[in-house]
């Protein structure tokens, strides 16, 4: 772990000397109180735009941290504060012991920072003192603060008892342990085009160590490459040859799967709902130099044009996004069980949408980036008793990337976050295949 200090301010300067600080207590308190997503939480202050580079990045990785570790952090807090302390107060000491316990913060300049956010309002100054007493005392106590605590402390409990049922407890420590970690940066390259030097993942994926400012790196400004997950990039690739063939990408948007299709050769069809999110697929298509149809409507009800139908229909429907929290930690503590079983009758209904758009004898695919069983497995065996004129292909076996772990059954794939975790880990994934017979 490193240490990643604020810099000083000159005397000038309007903005407040522990600015970083300021911000992602106000992002943890979001997250938690509003269920914001982290990085909105961020995004949304005035005062993060204000800061350099370097400071915002410090902002995000303290609130990052925190939500990596918010099991451990709250039992180290337990002894110290009562249960109603108020939402900022607890948002600052939260942040204080993630720099003190997790980041090599010099325990100074974490409780300091504190104190001084704490202070800058007449609401939560009388709070000042208690935090500085409380991490004055963790900082003494020093990594025996945490000997009572364990990686596992960080997955809600309902989510620990739905992946220990699912996937044996060995795989839910792993899982566990994986969330403590920064992801590094995966990239998919552009056929033929220079990418920056990085670890070359099965499939093709470039993997980066730090992501560092991404406009700047080599192949960005032309269109090189993209941001994506290998985790994420594999329906489409699973796919196998698509050139020339006519896919729809339903639900779209931000639109990594659509840039693979389409620099495969597919003719692509990008449908999504929400214009704010095809903007990005919009600007990401100008930067990449690539052509598809865009549609902005409800993938539920928009009828497809064609007579026949699509070759490949890829349905990378909304999901409660948990096998995502390597890269958003925070998406533990925002989704509940009532979030999943609203999503799954969604993505149910999407399902069917997405069968009557495939020609006969057409290929399906459906996936989301879930770890729960209910958007996954579940909802693959409701969709083939709802359509007998579907089956499973063998299409993932025969097109599966060498050297990715996944647990491969006929027609379906289960990708775990620990897989390969010694190059750092993948997103969560669930990806299955169907014909239309």
């Amino acid at each position: 772990m490193t240490t990643k200090p604020t810099h000083n301010k000159s005397p000038g300067d309007k903005k407040p000397q522990h600015g970083a600080r300021i911000v992602a207590a106000n992002a943890v308190r979001a997250v938690f109180r509003d269920k914001t997503p982290l990085d909105q939480a961020l995004s949304s202050q005035a005062l993060f735009h204000q800061l350099d580079p370097r400071d915002r990045a410090f902002a995000r990785l303290i609130a990052a941290s925190v939500f990596r570790r918010s099991g451990q952090i709250n039992k180290v807090l337990s002894a110290y504060i009562k249960k109603n302390t108020p939402d900022i107060t607890l948002a600052v000491l939260r942040c204080g012991v993630a720099q003190i316990l997790f980041l090599d913060t010099p325990p100074h300049a974490a409780v300091n920072g504190a104190v001084a956010t704490l202070r800058r309002s007449k609401k939560t100054a009388h709070m000042a003192g208690l935090a500085n007493a409380v991490l004055r005392r963790i900082s003494e106590a020093g990594p025996a603060a945490l000997k009572h605590t364990s990686t596992l402390d960080n997955i809600p409990k309902w989510l620990r008892t739905s992946w220990y049922k699912t996937y044996g407890g060995k795989a839910l420590q792993s899982m566990a342990d994986q969330l403590a970690l920064d992801p590094p940066l995966d990239l998919t390259i552009k056929p033929g085009e220079p990418h920056p030097d990085g670890k070359i993942l099965p499939g093709g994926t470039v993997r980066l160590s730090k992501a560092g400012n991404i406009q700047a790196l080599p192949g960005y400004k032309n269109g090189g490459w993209w941001v994506q997950d290998v985790s994420a990039a594999l329906p489409v690739r699973l796919l196998g040859d698509v050139n020339g063939k006519t896919v729809l990408d339903m639900c779209a948007a931000p639109g990594g799967k659509t840039l693979q299709l389409a620099a495969a050769g597919a003719k692509v069809t990008a449908l999504d709902k929400h214009e704010d999110r095809l903007t990005r697929l919009k600007e990401n298509l100008t930067r990449t130099g690539l052509s598809v149809d865009i549609v902005c409507a409800d993938a539920v009800r928009w009828q497809d044009p064609r007579p026949d139908g699509f070759d490949i229909v890829l349905l990378d429907a909304p999901c409660s996004a948990t096998g995502t929290y390597r890269r958003r930690p925070d998406v533990l503590s925002t989704k509940t069980p009532e979030d999943v079983a609203s999503l799954v009758r969604l993505q149910q209904k999407l399902l069917l949408s997405a069968a009557r758009k495939v020609k006969s004898g057409g290929t399906l695919v459906y996936c989301t980036c879930s770890l729960q069983p209910e958007e996954g497995e579940a909802q693959m065996h409701t969709f083939l008793q709802n359509r007998s004129d579907f089956r499973l292909n063998s299409l993932l076996s025969t097109n599966c990337p060498k050297g990715q772990e996944a647990e491969i059954s006929e027609g379906y794939w289960r990708i775990l976050p620990h897989y390969m975790k010694e190059q750092g880990g993948q997103d969560g994934f669930f990806i299955a295949a169907f014909t239309r017979c």
